[in-house]
């Protein structure tokens, strides 16, 4: 029996374009979008972050030493939640499986994006919880790793976990850690696979 629908964010419950967070950092830091985004990931600094090894404070800080740039926190915040466009259909989608079991999100990301959801993502902690993220977990999908931790965390069986997610290597990993997993191609293929597994009724 599934007891928690896990939904990705990226190119699920929201569309992922880094281009506007980009380009505010290259307008405000007066380099090149390219400049920014090479200073951005050196020493793979960018990937470092979704696995947890720096802190909110730490990455805050190596933003602000990388672009030159002394941005205040709350302008921080807001260029990490600019780089998402919630997904209307999706998240009603959502809101309807709420009313009949927990709905979450595991993503790959960062500290400073789970300090941003509050105040500048607002809809995703009304939905959704918990909402995890890669860094709490010291390991980003499609690691093995993670799902296992993950399903320790809830306190749940393998089994007892749905999963989806745009990229097919994440869902055959869920998929190979025994949960329940589907690759996500629109807000209608979603409701037809919850529908064909009783999470939704057909009129939903």
């Amino acid at each position: 029996m599934i007891w928690i629908a896990l939904f990705d964010l990226g190119d699920v419950v929201a569309r992922w374009d880094p281009s506007p967070r980009l380009a505010e950092y290259a307008r405000r830091s007066s380099l090149s979008v390219d400049e920014v985004r090479s200073r951005l990931a050196r020493d793979g600094f960018w990937e470092d972050t979704d696995r947890g090894v720096y802190s909110a404070d730490e990455m805050h800080a190596q933003i602000c030493a990388r672009l030159g740039v002394a941005f205040g926190r709350d302008e921080l915040l807001a260029l990490q939640a600019l780089a998402f466009r919630i997904q209307p259909d999706v998240l009603r989608i959502a809101e309807a499986l709420a009313e009949r079991l927990r709905v979450g999100i595991l993503t790959n990301n960062a500290p400073l994006l789970r300090e941003a959801v509050p105040a500048h993502l607002p809809e995703l902690a009304r939905v959704f919880n918990p909402i995890l993220y890669s860094f709490e977990f010291g390991h980003t999908k499609p690691a093995r790793a993670l799902f296992d931790f993950v399903a320790r965390a809830l306190e749940l069986s393998p089994r007892e976990i749905f999963f989806v997610d745009d990229q097919p290597r994440h869902v055959a990993a869920a998929r190979e850690a025994g949960w329940d997993a589907v690759p996500f191609a629109s807000a209608a293929q979603l409701r037809r696979a919850l529908i064909e597994r009783s999470l939704l009724g057909a009129e939903t």
